[in-house]
């Protein structure tokens, strides 16, 4: 847990992500990723100076029964308040709406459930277990399908809702994470979805995974350019001619 704890405490150091008096609510999927989080929390939450309170929450989706005993066993362990929240997202993605392209439209109501969660437990913040190769992931995602240049950020503010989201685990490598998970024997669940595994951040991945076999630590590269934002070079920083926006 040593790799991930650093991870957290770099995320935490560089973007100010956890404020004294905090309540910090993270969602909890089932996969390695929010278990090593819920974990490496409890953990940083006793080493760190600020003082913070955390609890866990699992969504259900209403999609196929999953049993959660081993994950509660592990949150009672650590000391963890955990809960599972029933909701209908399934129903509403796969019956009500017959989403072609589900995954966006979930993705939307599984933040909405948890911030709204948060919210009414009294949490300033939720965090989210996203780890180095989802961030890059996200970007030629949003790059190749969307025609933009974007990816989520370490901390995001909702002003609609009053809360902010963080992401303690982008410094994590996966590989990493797969490795202590596996060590530790966390109860990792199965994806409790139809179309897991064949899904546009799918196509990402082994896009990436290629990118690796070409160029050595792209991931490490990959990272120190978008965290170093003083030395971007794109057409909005170059005062192009016939561009008069900077002038605005």
């Amino acid at each position: 847990m040593k790799r991930v704890l650093g991870s957290i405490r770099r995320a935490d150091e560089k973007y100010h992500m956890i404020e004294d008096g905090d309540k910090i609510c993270i969602g909890v999927s089932g996969g390695k990723d929010s278990l090593l989080l819920m974990e490496g929390m409890k953990l940083y939450q006793r080493f760190s100076y600020t003082k913070f309170d955390v609890i866990a929450v699992m969504l259900d989706l209403g999609l196929k029964e999953q049993d959660t005993g081993a994950i509660e066993a592990l949150a009672e362990r650590i000391g963890m308040e955990f809960y599972v929240e029933k909701t209908d997202i399934g129903k509403v993605v796969f019956e009500y709406r017959e989403e072609r392209s589900p995954c966006a439209l979930c993705a939307k109501l599984r933040r909405g459930a948890l911030n709204t969660f948060a919210v009414n437990h009294g949490c300033q913040k939720v965090a989210l277990g996203h780890n180095r190769e989802d961030v890059i992931e996200t970007f030629f995602m949003s790059m190749l399908y969307e025609g933009r240049i974007n990816t989520f950020a370490p901390v995001t503010y909702l002003s609609r809702r009053d809360v902010t989201v963080i992401r303690p685990l982008i410094f994590l490598p996966e590989k990493y994470a797969l490795s202590v998970a596996k060590a530790r024997n966390l109860p990792v669940l199965p994806p409790n979805c139809d179309i897991a595994g064949s899904t546009k951040r799918e196509e990402a991945k082994q896009l990436v995974s290629h990118i690796c076999t070409l160029v050595p630590d792209f991931e490490e590269k990959f990272m120190h350019a978008l965290s170093t934002t003083e030395t971007y070079g794109l057409w909005d920083r170059m005062r192009l001619k016939g561009d008069e926006s900077h002038k605005r």
